[in-house]
């Protein structure tokens, strides 16, 4: 017998034995005279043996799955040493991982679960709120401001555990969404000259192309390369380092010869007027006709860039050009085929705002997640000091949104909402974004709506309020919005102003109410502007209980 077989066995031993007892107890040692006390202690019994065995079930489902983990290691080892793809290695166990990673935390949230009532029933054995979690949160407003903390430090461990689980689930829904795009739109590959590796072309920066010879490495290889010191081709060994006026003479000559990438560079130059996008290198003539037929023929081999740039074209991103037709539908269509980063957050786009099409946020939310998929499969040679593609932060934004406002076929889930709105505002507070005001708008709201849902009764527990940072968020956007006025700042602001005339009219750490204070006013931190006290040993006991955890410096 397996030992899979075994485990099964014994967990029917574990349900039928003890059952099979509490019936025949009940029918031969217990008469049916005294119906009633035998049914109530098989009942009592019951429940004994039903507890024991749902914890004898549990151990056994932790076990089967630390043994599920192990095979399922087993198998990708076993796949990577049959040399078998990414995506088959996948459709074997990546799915799986995701599942015993989703259930193992469920079974952590449960147990931390059962912790936090265990200890609210201990701390408050006078109140019979009954024995469900979200009634037990009510006992916070009758806790002492230890008991309080005490029992806020757990809850904050829980909705850790709970952000765990929600983006586990999310990336599992990433990759399947990715997973089956994929199988529908396959990307081009090609092999690396050095470590034939397979490697995406999605774009002609994708990897590093030599002029010279028009083969191309991965940038790992081109990395490896560059650290040896090498100046020579590694493939044909020509001198590599050479003037820009030359380099765009070997790129013409791949072009002729029907290198796709060389044609869509040349196409590139003609429409832009130079050889690199800053314009300091090797100035040509605009010449959108040239251009057109530089791009047409590498979108014969299907050129991500290539049909892109035609979209755009179409689309009127470089004004109206007599060569080409005006028309969002077939701009719309030919970001779609194009299928590489920035053509398909320019199709999301496109679907969200109703452009060449029908508003489709079902379709939208479906790019963006393809979109930022590809956070950490961007090539080096797409970006610079460490910075997201602006299309991964554009992304990003709007699958925060979505998710907040359940939007585009997605459930509604604040947690996932801000891991997306906290990635983008910290890359675009390094990058800087126009998007910005939107994001700290949403962010704050978002925090508000958690910091709620955790702490119902008060949002004022220091050391776990999140009301301070949704402040300074929603004053950044209305900042913001003072050089560039938008909808989010306006929102932004009249949300601040009933947070702050609503805070201003308690005291945060005694609560007495403002009315009651001789002068009717009280005095705001001078660190975050977003708690008031009625004197300085409130805000001294404040402070030392927690506050300085939640104070988010910020200027008024």
């Amino acid at each position: 017998m397996s030992s899979s077989d075994e485990t099964i066995s014994s967990l029917l031993e574990l349900i039928d034995a003890p059952l099979i007892s509490i019936i025949k107890k009940k029918f031969y040692y217990y008469g049916l005279s005294d119906e009633k006390i035998h049914g109530v202690i098989d009942q009592m019994k019951n429940e004994v043996i039903v507890v024991k065995l749902q914890e004898e079930i549990k151990v056994q489902k932790i076990s089967l799955l630390e043994g599920f983990e192990a095979i399922t290691s087993a198998i990708e080892k076993k796949c990577y040493e049959h040399g078998l793809l990414d995506k088959k290695i996948y459709q074997v166990t990546g799915q799986l991982k995701n599942d015993i990673k989703i259930a193992k935390l469920q079974e952590k949230i449960e147990a931390q679960e059962k912790f936090i009532l265990a200890y609210s029933s201990q701390s408050h054995v006078e109140d019979n709120w009954g024995d469900t979690f979200q009634k037990n949160r009510r006992e916070e407003r009758f806790m002492t401001r230890v008991e309080q903390r005490k029992r806020a430090a757990q809850v904050k461990i829980l909705y850790d555990l709970c952000d765990e689980l929600h983006l586990t689930v999310e990336r599992g829904r990433m990759k399947n969404v990715v997973h089956k795009h994929r199988e529908l739109h396959p990307i081009n590959k090609e092999v690396c000259t050095i470590c034939l590796e397979d490697v995406s072309i999605t774009s002609v920066t994708s990897v590093q192309y030599f002029m010279c010879c028009g083969n191309f490495t991965c940038f790992q290889c081109f990395q490896a390369v560059c650290a040896k010191g090498i100046k020579k081709c590694p493939c044909c060994r020509e001198e590599i380092l050479i003037t820009m006026d030359k380099w765009v003479r070997q790129t013409e000559q791949q072009a002729k010869r029907g290198r796709h990438w060389a044609q869509t560079q040349m196409g590139i130059y003609f429409l832009e007027g130079s050889s690199c996008q800053h314009g300091d290198a090797v100035h040509h003539k605009v010449d959108v006709r040239e251009a057109l037929k530089w791009f047409k023929l590498a979108a014969e081999q299907k050129h991500p860039d290539a049909i892109r740039n035609i979209a755009q074209l179409h689309a009127g991103v470089y004004g109206k050009v007599k060569e080409v037709e005006q028309c969002q539908i077939k701009a719309r269509a030919l970001m779609k085929e194009a299928g590489n980063l920035r053509a398909q957050r320019n199709y999301a786009m496109m679907c969200r705002l109703g452009q060449g099409g029908p508003v489709d946020h079902s379709e939208a939310a479906h790019y963006y997640t393809l979109v930022y998929s590809q956070k950490d499969e961007v090539s080096p040679l797409e970006i610079s000091d460490d910075f997201l593609p602006e299309e991964v932060l554009h992304a990003g934004l709007f699958l925060g949104m979505y998710h907040f406002n359940g939007d585009g076929g997605l459930t509604k889930n604040l947690r996932t909402a801000k891991y997306y709105l906290e990635e983008h505002v910290k890359e675009s507070e390094k990058q800087g974004s126009i998007m910005l005001p939107d994001a700290y708008m949403y962010l704050g709201a978002c925090l508000m709506e958690l910091q709620e849902s955790e702490f119902p009764n008060d949002c004022s527990i220091p050391g776990y309020s999140s009301v301070p940072r949704a402040i300074s968020l929603y004053r950044k956007s209305v900042k913001m919005g003072l050089d560039y006025p938008n909808v989010s700042s306006q929102h932004s602001k009249e949300v601040l102003e009933s947070l702050v005339t609503q805070l201003k009219g308690f005291c945060g750490n005694c609560g007495v109410d403002s009315k009651d204070i001789p002068k009717g006013k009280l005095k705001a931190c001078s660190s975050c502007h977003s708690a008031w006290y009625c004197g300085k040993q409130c805000q001294i006991e404040h402070w030392k209980a927690g506050h300085k955890s939640d104070c988010v410096r910020q200027q008024v």
